[in-house]
């Protein structure tokens, strides 16, 4: 099946750009004869869907060597399919699930998407990274006007940097590209209070001002410890758990339907010198959250962030 792009519908007229009647006309009768367009348009949006979304997008520099917790403005983003074969739903459940009294942590939790931001030749698991195909939205101009809005609409994009998080917000050359996202997952990873500053910043200027329409928001708290963590920034005191507690229930200004977050503290940084081994031991002892303490502090975050949603339903 043979699909005319419409480039000839248009034609300029004194400067601007006119309708091509008989043009117009040609399409328009080629194109009813087509068993795609001739489709119901809920069918059609299934057809999309299957070839456009249904995927985790993580948004990151198309340079390897610039993926680091700041972005560079000077390099260009690029996108990669999720590797990870664990969803985000069950991965919650884990979480919530595990035996608070035997670990500190869960495995399945750390580092679930590294290997999503790896070039091929250094992933570790699954086929070699690919990206989504949109020439469907070049078949012609009726299917990019009814579907140039799926992959927004139809996918998560992860973003594992706040810099990058305003960079890939900002990108969006319509708003109405910004508006169709409905899923998002943000990878925050934090090691000092400005660490979350930063990330609250951004979450103010680009996931709540231009990010409105999210629906789905799948959160991932890396906590990263070391000495001037906890010596000078207090890290583990009531102030710093205040302050994440903050930067996530300001999400709840969105109209959520779902919302998890899970607890990854796995880099807890132990020293280089041998000698220094049994301070370390104590400071985790007294410093590192137990995995109740990440259990309570995830569930109270979720029932913040879904309470506008649960106040909605009982009116």
């Amino acid at each position: 099946m043979k699909l005319r792009s419409g480039a000839q519908v248009v034609q300029f007229v004194n400067g601007g750009i006119a309708q091509n009647t008989k043009v117009s006309q040609a399409i328009a009768e080629h194109n009813a004869s087509s068993p795609l367009l001739m489709l119901p348009q809920e069918i059609k949006n299934r057809i999309y869907y299957f070839v456009c979304g249904g995927q985790m997008v993580h948004i990151l520099q198309n340079d390897n060597d610039y993926n680091h917790a700041h972005g560079d403005w000077s390099v260009n983003l690029t996108h990669a399919i999720c590797i990870e074969p664990t969803s985000e739903e069950q991965i919650q459940k884990d979480f919530d699930s595990a035996d608070s009294d035997v670990a500190w942590n869960i495995a399945s939790v750390e580092d679930r998407h590294r290997d999503c931001y790896k070039p091929p030749p250094e992933q570790e698991k699954g086929p070699k990274r690919n990206q989504l195909s949109l020439t469907l939205l070049r078949s012609c101009r009726q299917i990019y006007m009814e579907a140039s809005t799926i992959h927004y609409r139809n996918n998560t994009f992860a973003i594992n940097c706040h810099d990058i998080l305003e960079r890939f917000v900002r990108g969006r050359f319509q708003n109405k590209q910004n508006l169709a996202i409905r899923s998002l997952h943000l990878d925050v990873s934090v090691t000092h209070v400005s660490s979350v500053d930063a990330w609250s910043e951004k979450i103010n200027k680009a996931v709540l001002k231009r990010l409105k329409s999210v629906r789905h928001l799948y959160l991932s708290l890396t906590q990263v410890y070391c000495t001037c963590s906890v010596d000078v920034c207090a890290y583990e005191g009531s102030e710093m758990t205040e302050r994440q507690g903050k930067m996530f229930k300001k999400l709840s200004k969105l109209p959520l339907k779902e919302a998890t977050l899970v607890i990854d503290d796995g880099m807890f940084l132990k020293p280089l010198n041998p000698h220094y081994a049994n301070f370390y031991d104590q400071m985790e002892q007294q410093y590192r959250w137990t995995l109740r303490q990440k259990q309570e502090f995830s569930k109270e975050v979720r029932d913040a962030l879904l309470a506008r949603g649960d106040v909605k339903k009982k009116n």
